[in-house]
C-alpha cells in the first residue's frame, strides 16, 4: 500500500474542514454541559417548597412554584403572540397582578384565549403558577407593537410604559386544570428543556472523521502487480 504525495489545495481544504467540524463538535459538547446544568437547576427549583409570597430579592427565582393572592388589572392586559396547536385565533393573555400583601405588580401569563373570549374575574384571586424567565427578543422576531397591544416578547420597561404601571420584573405562568369553554386556559405546568446537543456533537465529530477518511482514500494507491 502506497500513498500519493499530498497536494497543497486538497490538504489545505481538509485541514480547514476538519478544524471547523471538530470545533463545532467541541462547541456542542460545551453546550451539552451547559444544558445539563440548566436542567439540574430547573429540577432543583421545582423541588423547592412553593412560595406563598414573593421575597424582596427576586433574583434566582426562575422555575420556582408560587401561590400568590392579589387582584388582576384587566384594563391593562397584554396580548402575547402565540397559539397552541389546532387552537382558534387568539393570544396568550398577560395581565398585571397586584399582590395583596405588599402592593407590587407582577405579570401573570394566564394562558391562551381565543380573541375576545377571556374571562375577567374582578375579585381577589389566588394564582398558582411557576416563575419563568422573561422572554427576550429573538434575533428574527418582529418588534412589539404596543400601540396595537400585540407583543412578541416581554419588554418590562416598555410594558410598564404602555400600562402606566410600575411592573416588578417577574412573570408567573399560571398553572391549573383547564375548564371547558373557560378562557384563558392555564398551563399544565410541565417544563420541557430540549437537549439535542449530544446528537449534534456526535454528528459533527463523525463528519470530521469522515473528512479524514476521504482524504486518506483520495491519496491511497494500490501497488501495481509484480
Amino acid at each position: 500500500m502506497t500513498f500519493r504525495k499530498p497536494q497543497l489545495i486538497p490538504t489545505l481544504f481538509i485541514v480547514i474542514a476538519f478544524s471547523m467540524l471538530f470545533s463545532l463538535g467541541m462547541w456542542q459538547v460545551q453546550r451539552l454541559q451547559w444544558k445539563n446544568t440548566v436542567i439540574a437547576q430547573v429540577q432543583e427549583a421545582q423541588n423547592q417548597p412553593m412560595l406563598g409570597t414573593l421575597p424582596q430579592e427576586i433574583e434566582g427565582l426562575d422555575y420556582r412554584k408560587v401561590i400568590l393572592t392579589g387582584t388582576f388589572v384587566h384594563e391593562h392586559s397584554m396580548h402575547m403572540v402565540g397559539r397552541p396547536q389546532n387552537a382558534p385565533p387568539g393570544f396568550f393573555v398577560v395581565t398585571p397582578f397586584r399582590l395583596d400583601d405588599d402592593g407590587r405588580i407582577i405579570l401573570v401569563n394566564r394562558g391562551y384565549a381565543p380573541t375576545n373570549m377571556e374571562s375577567k374575574p374582578d375579585t381577589v384571586q389566588t394564582v398558582e403558577g411557576i416563575i419563568r424567565p422573561i422572554r427576550a427578543k429573538r434575533p428574527f422576531s418582529p418588534q412589539n407593537a404596543a400601540d396595537k397591544n400585540v407583543w412578541f416578547y416581554e419588554d418590562i420597561p416598555a410594558m410598564s410604559q404602555a400600562t402606566t404601571l410600575e411592573l416588578t420584573p417577574i412573570v408567573v405562568e399560571q398553572t391549573g386544570k383547564p375548564a371547558k369553554d373557560v378562557y384563558p386556559q392555564p398551563s399544565d405546568g410541565k417544563i420541557s428543556v430540549r437537549n439535542d446537543h449530544l446528537n449534534y456533537a456526535i454528528t459533527w465529530f463523525a463528519l470530521a472523521a469522515i473528512s479524514l477518511i476521504m482524504f486518506t482514500c483520495y491519496h491511497y494507491e494500490k501497488k501495481p502487480n509484480a
